[in-house]
């Protein structure tokens, strides 16, 4: 999944859940709400450039940012909530991969964060 705007991307991520953490977010929904079934998460990488990204930029960052477990296609039944950085700071995760795209060469990344 990619954004429109020339000098944003938006990359789907791996699961932000490993099968332990969401059975035990799951149980904790469950004592809120007990007809809760299932719970899914999964990053979103935004990308803010300095440049509009040609394909050699969005493959770099497309190999840089395939870590973790591959998302199954799960379908989406229920509502959808979206955990992100609060506005006008920049996580240590942000910090850290932006540093990182910087010494893979990706000049142009302005800044890297993960939802």
């Amino acid at each position: 999944m990619t954004s429109a705007h020339p000098h944003f991307l938006t990359l789907s991520g791996s699961n932000a859940l490993s099968n332990l953490r969401r059975e035990k977010l799951l149980k904790q929904i469950q004592a809120i709400n007990p007809d809760i079934q299932g719970v899914e998460a999964q990053f979103i990488h935004y990308v803010w450039l300095t440049q509009p990204a040609d394909q050699v930029v969005k493959d770099k960052l497309a190999g840089l940012l395939d870590y973790g477990e591959p998302v199954a296609p799960v379908p989406q039944t229920g509502p959808q909530l979206w955990v992100l950085p609060r506005i006008g700071t920049v996580s240590p995760w942000a910090s850290k991969a932006t540093d990182i795209a910087h010494n893979c060469g990706l000049d142009s990344v302005k800044r890297l964060e993960r939802a």
